[in-house]
């Protein structure tokens, strides 16, 4: 008790069909497209985690006179499905769909999509 087995770790580098087959069904981006995105993702971070200390450095970037950390902080709270302190490419992807296409009744549906997901896996 109080120890998780490692068997049910997640390898964060690879993506499973499992998660193609998720983010097909769920995101607007092919199958090809899925994997260009995991190849740019891997890039920015390598071991498969985006963490707020990155995402606040991609931010600011981009942003700079924006509220990073008010906003870094929502988009863990809304899209870290899993709570476990960073965002893997799955949560990330689906937050990019979500926050560049469809419209609003599409975009509210993926986000209660995400939290029934996140339920499932308590």
């Amino acid at each position: 008790m109080g120890q998780k087995s490692t068997k049910n770790k997640k390898d964060l580098l690879h993506l499973t069909e499992e998660d193609v087959d998720r983010l097909t069904k769920n995101t607007t981006y092919s199958k090809q497209q899925i994997q260009d995105w995991h190849q740019g993702f891997l890039r920015d971070c390598p071991n498969g985690k985006l963490d707020k200390k990155k995402f606040l450095e991609v931010y600011k970037k981009f942003y700079p006179e924006g509220k990073a950390e008010k906003f870094c902080g929502q988009v863990f709270k809304t899209f870290d499905s899993d709570d476990n302190g960073y965002i893997d490419f799955v949560e990330f992807l689906i937050a990019v769909n979500i926050t560049s296409h469809g419209d609003v009744r599409e975009k509210l549906r993926l986000a209660f999509d995400i939290d029934e997901q996140k339920q499932m896996t308590m």
